[in-house]
């Protein structure tokens, strides 16, 4: 019969060389396998966050769209011309308040022209 393996021999055993090598990898790899989860876990969390903010963009080019559309709308010169007449009140000139003015270069021309 065999005798029960006492404390010491089985401390000597599990300090043994190549047991501390078993030791080290299996704790090597647990751990290298605990880090891809966490990574992988990161990874998804951090994509998700991602879409969202593309999302977000998307919504914010939708609305920056839709104000220039709108920007377009109240300063056209139609509405101008509407706030124009209603607002302070302003009015075309006639035809006989209206004054053609002719640049330098017509000027120039014109005495040039002469005899």
């Amino acid at each position: 019969m065999k005798e029960p393996v006492s404390a010491t021999v089985f401390f000597r055993w599990l300090v043994g060389a190549a047991q501390i090598r078993i030791l080290a990898i299996t704790f090597i790899a647990l751990f290298s396998s605990f880090a891809v989860i966490y990574v992988s876990h990161q990874t998804r969390a951090l994509y998700g966050a991602l879409q969202v903010g593309q999302d977000t963009a998307d919504d914010l080019d939708s609305e920056y769209e839709q104000l220039l559309l709108e920007q377009s709308a109240w300063a056209g010169y139609n509405r101008i011309d509407q706030l124009a007449r209603e607002e302070l009140g302003m009015s075309s000139p006639g035809r006989g308040r209206l004054v053609l003015m002719r640049s330098a270069y017509d000027i120039f021309s014109v005495e040039e022209d002469r005899p």
